[in-house]
């Protein structure tokens, strides 16, 4: 038996939806993976048995939790968009005008 690599099928769809198979028609590779939208959970591809398996145990404290960013990280954030608006600009314009932070 040869062994290769090649390139997987990465799908998403919600957990209601029918994952694709080689019983499905579909073109299928070893390994492929599927992503539950709704549920966060995710299944690898064997070929071997034509079957979606779960990858581990589901943590069901991400699933629960609301994303938390703190104020000091934000303002960096917000200071990065400001930066790359200011360079697509002068991008665009093609010149070295000095814009202000409230013009962008």
């Amino acid at each position: 038996m040869d062994f290769f690599e090649q390139a997987i099928y990465n799908y998403s769809g919600k957990s209601s939806e029918i994952k694709p198979t080689i019983a499905t028609g579909a073109d299928m590779r070893n390994g492929s993976r599927w992503r539950e939208v709704d549920t966060g959970k995710v299944y690898y591809y064997n070929i071997a048995d034509d079957t979606w398996y779960e990858a581990g145990p589901y943590n069901i404290t991400i699933a629960g939790a609301t994303p938390t960013i703190d104020m000091r990280t934000l303002s960096v954030m917000e200071q990065i968009l400001t930066t790359l608006k200011k360079i697509e600009y002068h991008l665009y314009l093609g010149t070295d005008t000095e814009l202000k932070d409230q013009d962008v």
